[in-house]
């Protein structure tokens, strides 16, 4: 049997990130983890992901080298190159991981832990034996599994999850994408780019729809351009098993069907607490999630939940900061996580990033509103990168003037978005962002304009 001061179940940003802040206070530290350390971010989800969206941003770069007076040609795609190389990122970062862990003297443990009671677990390794663990408190970071789709043929050969489609072995002709979140318009972008042809259907109003509907529509039409087809408030009825895959679907105009050999199922993921026994340590649940407070406390005062599994906010870099606010209170303080300031990002082509709230959501809670917009095309780093489709938007209160939201598309969104939550957390006025000298020529002054457009008065606004 294992005695430790602090028990991690899970490997991923949260768990890791707990169990090496814990360590580095002088705690004993014993991790578990069924899976792969650096957990679904890491190994299926966000590294990988972004892995294949460069490799899409030099095949674009190469089909458009001519306009930049460069003699190149793209002349196809090794996809097993490219599978490799996204394979040799995933190793690296996973080992930077493994040697953080053991560079803070974490013991990690391979298995699959469930619930004895409130201070003890059963770990089922994998070659077969029973590893028994008591501790003094717990961060229980398990993470999140990929969302059922309940329609009748969802378990057809081809439908495939977000885990599988970055491990297909071809580029596929054809893919039918269920699910107009950031899974879903992330890997639409990407296999389109590789020459896939992509048919997205969402059952909403609007794709990306936690995003602003100005950005989202936006988003829309550049890629409808390109070439994927969009369908919005199509419902999918079941999926069909012949030659290929045949999903029909129903949207408020018409009933109609897609053929392809491959069908995505991105309807979003659920928080993972599967097999973990809960209620032998009394950790209760809101929905599916499990039940934490500001402090990341669940129901019983000694375990914590961070990172998916709370079901707050499903994104890596907020699982960090939850992991840090729990070992702060664990350490005795009494800290308290800020969602007000949550970037989120969208690596579609052109990038989608938002944080703080949207137009709708601010008239929704009252706010009397002002918003300044600014167009990448009257940006000279945006003309000499040759990527003018964008937008910068940024939402107000007429009041206070305080920065509510700020929501961009465009060339490197996902980068311009670290200011505009900083702006959000500290509580900056469009005034004092505008005042801020951006360095020329670049993207950045796409914000500081956006920011003077509030008062109705960018500079360079066409």
């Amino acid at each position: 049997m294992i005695e430790t001061d602090l028990l991690v179940i899970g490997g991923g940003p949260a768990g890791y990130a707990g169990a090496i802040r814990a360590a580095q206070q002088g705690r004993r530290v014993v991790l578990v983890e069924d899976r792969d350390l650096g957990g679904t971010c890491l190994n299926r989800g966000c590294i990988p992901t972004k892995a294949l969206y460069r490799a899409q941003e030099v095949a674009h770069l190469v089909k458009r080298a001519s306009e930049f007076g460069i003699q190149a040609k793209l002349e196809g795609f090794d996809w097993r190159k490219i599978q490799a190389r996204k394979d040799k990122v995933v190793k690296l970062l996973t080992g930077g991981v493994r040697y953080q862990l053991k560079k803070s003297s974490v013991e990690t443990v391979e298995g699959f832990a469930s619930f004895v009671d409130s201070h003890a677990v059963e770990v089922q390794k994998k070659k077969g034996e029973k590893e028994r663990i008591k501790f003094e408190t717990m961060i229980l970071a398990t993470g999140s599994v990929s969302a059922s789709l309940p329609v009748e043929g969802a378990d057809s050969p081809g439908v495939i999850d977000s885990d599988a489609v970055l491990e297909l072995p071809e580029i596929p002709k054809r893919l039918v994408v269920i699910g107009g979140g950031y899974i879903g318009m992330e890997m639409a972008c990407i296999y389109h780019a590789f020459g896939t042809q992509v048919e997205v259907l969402e059952m909403l109003p609007h794709i990306l729809p936690t995003a602003d509907h100005e950005i989202s529509s936006m988003l829309v039409d550049i890629l409808s351009k390109k070439g994927i087809h969009i369908h919005t408030s199509s419902r999918v009825e079941r999926i069909e098993k012949k030659k290929e895959l045949v999903v029909h679907y129903k949207s408020e105009e018409k009933e109609g069907s897609i053929n392809a050999p491959y069908v995505l199922n991105a309807t979003g993921r659920t928080p993972n607490t599967l097999g973990l026994n809960l209620e032998a340590a009394g950790i209760q649940l809101s929905g599916k999630a499990v039940k934490t407070d500001a402090s990341m406390r669940t129901s019983v005062p000694h375990i914590y939940a961070c990172g998916d599994v709370n079901g707050k906010h499903l994104l890596a870099h907020v699982a960090y900061k939850e992991a840090e606010v729990a070992v702060e209170n664990i350490a005795g303080d009494h800290s308290q996580m800020d969602y007000r300031a949550v970037p989120g990002v969208v690596f579609t082509v052109p990038e989608v990033a938002s944080v703080g709230l949207s137009e709708r959501e601010a008239g929704e809670k009252g706010y009397e509103t002002v918003v300044g917009k600014f167009h990448y095309r009257s940006n000279g780093r945006a003309m000499i990168e040759g990527e003018t489709e964008g937008l910068v938007k940024i939402v107000a209160d007429r009041d206070s003037g305080e920065i509510l939201g700020a929501h961009v598309i465009g060339q490197h969104a996902t980068d311009l978005i670290a200011e505009l939550t900083l702006a959000i957390q500290i509580e900056c006025t469009p005034e004092e962002m505008s005042r801020t000298i951006h360095a020329h020529p670049t993207l950045a002054e796409v914000v500081m304009e956006a920011a003077e457009g509030v008062f109705g008065n960018p500079l360079h606004s066409a």
